[in-house]
This record gives C-alpha cells, structure tokens and sequence, in this order.
C-alpha cells in the first residue's frame, strides 16, 4: 500500500509541476525544446521525490498534445504567419522589380542612345524576314520628281 502511495504522490508531484511549466510558458517554445521542459520538471520534482525516499534520475516529455480546439488555433496562427511571410516576400519582391525599372529609366534618360540600341538589338534577336525603320525627316533627303539623285560628296577642309 504505501508502495502505491509513493507513485500515486510522485505522479501528482509530476503532474501539478508540469502543469506549473506549461501555464507559464507559451505554446512555441514547449514544442520547439521539450528537453527545457524535462530540465524544468527534474528540478521541480526532484526534491519531492526525495521526499518520499525516492532518487529522481531522469523525467523526460515524449509528446506534447494540446486539445482540439487550441490545435486548431494554433494551426491557424502557423498558417497566417506563413501566409505573412509570403505576402512580404512578394512585396520585396515587386519592389526590387520597381527599382530595376526606375534604375532603367533614369540610364535611358541620361543616355536616349541606349534606347535606340535596345530597340536594335530586339530586331536583331527577332525571326522576322522584312524590317521596316522609320527615319526621321532630318536624317534622308528624298529626291523630287524628276531629279536625279547623287551621292553627297566631302568638300576637302580647308587649312
């Protein structure tokens, strides 16, 4: 009988200690590190053991389970943290996006050359067989009906 007293008033001792734990811990750090929650329990109980003439050598918490309901809060918090951490990313994301486009306006406007090489350079990569440009009116002389066309020639500098 007083064998059966033992364990029964250990395994309260047991029990009041990890309910100490637990309602002062919250829920992350129990299931990250249940070896934290084994080292607190052996130092609260340990002493009570001896209590009752028994040597504590180890106690160790194999699972931790919550109820059903504060399973399904507890889901919940993991999903929108998840689901924050996305939605940051994204924007992280669109703003690296807007900043290489603002860095490419701000090239193209200190330098409108590039634009006209970019838009080369399309053509070039493009499969199309027939290439139209469009010249401004500055950049060819088109000869009037019944004028007869010459190369321009360079008049020698003089000195």
């Amino acid at each position: 009988n007083k064998n059966s007293n033992y364990r029964t008033s250990l395994y309260l001792s047991l029990q009041m200690a990890l309910r100490e734990i637990v309602g002062g811990e919250k829920i992350e750090p129990l299931l990250d590190n249940r070896a934290s929650v084994s080292t607190k329990l052996m130092e609260l109980t340990s002493k009570k053991a001896t209590e009752f003439g028994l040597t504590l050598i180890s106690a160790d918490v194999k699972d931790i389970m919550f109820p059903g309901e504060l399973k399904r809060v507890f889901a919940q918090v993991v999903k929108a943290q998840k689901e924050g951490q996305a939605a940051l990313e994204r924007a992280r994301g669109e703003t690296a996006a807007l900043r290489n486009l603002a860095n490419a306006a701000r090239t193209m406007d200190e330098n409108p050359s590039l634009l006209q090489l970019r838009a080369l350079q399309t053509l070039a990569d493009s499969s199309c067989n027939t290439l139209v440009l469009g010249l401004p009116n500055s950049a060819v002389r088109l000869p009037k009906r019944g004028e007869r066309t010459t190369l321009p020639t360079t008049k020698p500098e003089e000195e």
